[in-house]
């Protein structure tokens, strides 16, 4: 039965009852339900003037196609599952704006898991998405281990790995930046402002980003045949008040460094905040250098020249490699995004 609009008596605006059928949306215009179909799928056989008048009913009728149908006739639930480490990192979020955006413009919602670097909460959020039974998952796992690899491979649903880059035993597509070629250009820069003797403020110590900036950082020095000693390396973790313990231990075994470079904006941070209750003069006394391009590093107080990598590109690219290995279509290769170099006031 076709539900049409009904006016209210009084002074009261026309009100709309909802419609949940698209046969019922093709018997009010008197069309097929094929042509309705294509219509609201935006398909080029369905000229311009039926494609309005299908939109401008969907909008009179107040037309909300029921999921459970939907998700029958398209054999699809049109729900993916993202899964991150630690959604308050400000480069997560972003990231996950990215995927969320894509996804919602493509009729998609997201299933978030925020698994805290918890292997067990990653283990439970993937186990409750395929109960849920998803069309997808776009996954940044802490650490790529054998269990974790394992797990992965029981996945039977389409995957994308986001800023993570997959091991030899898998199969899966992922996006990420080139971290290497990005610490390259920080130390470089760092050298060209006169700087030989620089440290290093690391990230934890099993993880690939982080182990690979360092090698662009050890390489980059090794290439301009300056020393390298295991002193000017600290380990720091990712917040802003590791990056300022780290930098105080950096200091203090190694007081005649000139420059250092923060695997991550809130390590270089960190690092400022520290220099600053010091009274160390940045950059006349010690330059710094982030990694991220955090919204915060453009902040007055801190002005951190940094690398930055596309964060919320990385997202929507995630989304629309998913979406294309969903569909079943063409070009489903990894991808590596270029850095670039953030000049501010901190080298």
């Amino acid at each position: 039965m076709v539900i049409l609009p009904i006016t209210l008596p009084g002074t009261f605006p026309e009100r709309v009852l909802t419609i949940t059928t698209i046969k019922d949306l093709a018997k009010y215009l008197n069309i097929s339900v094929s042509t309705v179909s294509r219509a609201l799928n935006n398909h080029h056989d369905v000229n311009q003037t039926t494609r309005e008048n299908v939109l401008q009913a969907v909008e009179k009728l107040n037309y909300r196609p029921n999921s459970v149908a939907r998700s029958l006739i398209h054999k699809k639930t049109y729900t993916i599952g993202l899964m991150v480490p630690d959604i308050a990192d400000p480069f997560f979020s972003s990231i996950a704006v990215g995927v969320e955006q894509t996804l919602s413009n493509n009729g998609y919602q997201v299933i978030y898991g925020n698994t805290s670097r918890d292997s067990l909460k990653e283990k439970q959020f993937l186990e409750s998405i395929l109960d849920r039974k998803v069309d997808g998952v776009i996954l940044t796992p802490n650490i790529l281990d054998q269990e974790s690899i394992s797990t992965l491979e029981k996945l039977e649903i389409p995957r994308v790995l986001l800023r993570r880059r997959t091991p030899a035993l898998l199969d899966i597509p992922f996006i990420d930046v080139d971290h290497y070629g990005g610490a390259c250009k920080a130390i470089n820069h760092l050298i060209s402002k006169g700087h030989t003797n620089i440290g290093f403020l690391g990230m934890a110590s099993d993880s690939f980003t982080s182990n690979e900036r360092l090698r662009g950082y050890l390489d980059t020095m090794k290439k301009h045949q300056l020393k390298v000693s295991a002193r000017n390396q600290k380990t720091a973790g990712r917040t802003i008040e590791s990056g300022s313990f780290a930098m105080e231990a950096l200091y203090r075994e190694s007081p005649d460094i000139t420059a250092v470079f923060a695997s991550n904006d809130l390590i270089g941070i960190g690092a400022l905040e520290w220099l600053k209750m010091e009274q160390i003069n940045v950059p006349e006394q010690m330059a710094v250098i982030g990694f991220d391009n955090l919204e915060m590093s453009e902040l007055y107080s801190f002005q951190l020249t940094t690398i930055a990598q596309p964060r919320k590109q990385m997202g929507q690219l995630a989304a629309e490699l998913l979406l294309r290995i969903i569909n079943e279509e063409e070009n489903k290769d990894s991808i590596i995004l270029e850095t670039n170099l953030i000049e501010r006031k901190t080298c």
